[in-house]
């Protein structure tokens, strides 16, 4: 599939933190809003000009699309995403390359079940506003340590779609992981047997191991969305190899994903 990436400065238009550590931005490209897929990425450079280091350019999803807009959501974890915050308050423009990657495959007539592990959310929330506009039956599983880590509820409690939240420590919804969540629905019957869906799931690596294991001795094959460092992008420095699944070789997560179906990818530790 031919991406149509280009690299420009984008003018930062609205910076927001959504709760701790975690910020959403508005950045305008007309190249990125009308070209990008539900579930491709950006290339950020998080450095300023007078700074060397880090050298490596950091990925994130493309959250959101309104006219000539797009926004990505991102969690301040270690020093290139405190960088960025710190750019993102101080200047006017974000040099990126994008839209990269492919994205989710979106042609099944199934209903859609998607699930989110914290900022998971973040190349779901596209998905979901693509599967609104087509009139898609879709069910949100999204899962975070304790209520604080949620943001932006609203914009989900509005559409036009089921939803069921968790936390590991019971302070919001569900009182566990995203899994016993799921499995406690289809016990209670809001859900329908898994295999009647087309599934995609986004999170950290243990909780999407977790969910595909337990899909796949049921013989039922999702989507996912892996979450890795990716220097350049488009498949030169080979950084994001991940091991196919029963067979030899590798995928590149920027050039070959980041969305894999989970019987073809072997999801890193």
């Amino acid at each position: 599939m031919k991406n149509n990436y280009l690299a420009e400065d984008a003018e930062i238009l609205n910076v927001k933190k959504e709760c701790t550590n975690i910020y959403s931005v508005w950045l305008k490209s007309e190249n990125i809003a009308y070209n990008s897929r539900p579930g491709q990425f950006i290339e950020v450079k998080v450095t300023k000009e007078d700074e060397l280091a880090p050298v490596l350019r950091r990925p994130f999803a493309i959250a959101d699309v309104k006219g000539d807009k797009f926004q990505i959501i991102f969690e301040v974890i270690g020093r290139g995403t405190k960088m960025l915050k710190d750019r993102i308050k101080q200047e006017k423009f974000l040099p990126i390359i994008g839209p990269l990657g492919n994205g989710f495959f979106l042609e099944s007539p199934k209903p859609k079940l998607l699930i989110a592990g914290g900022i998971g959310i973040a190349p779901l929330k596209s998905l979901i506003d693509y599967f609104i506009n087509k009139n898609e039956d879709i069910t949100l599983l999204w899962g975070n340590r304790d209520k604080a880590q949620f943001f932006d509820l609203k914009y989900y409690t509005d559409k036009d779609m089921m939803y069921y939240l968790s936390t590991d420590n019971g302070s919001l919804g569900f009182e566990g992981n995203v899994l016993e969540m799921m499995l406690s629905n289809l016990k209670l019957k809001n859900l329908n047997p898994l295999s009647e869906y087309e599934i995609f799931i986004c999170g950290p690596n243990v909780m999407m191991k977790a969910i595909t294991n337990y899909l796949e001795a049921e013989k039922i094959d999702s989507q996912v969305s892996l979450e890795t460092n990716m220097a350049c992008g488009f498949g030169v420095c080979q950084g994001c190899a991940v091991a196919r699944k029963k067979e030899e070789g590798f995928y590149l997560v920027c050039k070959d994903g980041p969305v894999f179906y989970s019987s073809k990818v072997e999801i890193p530790n």
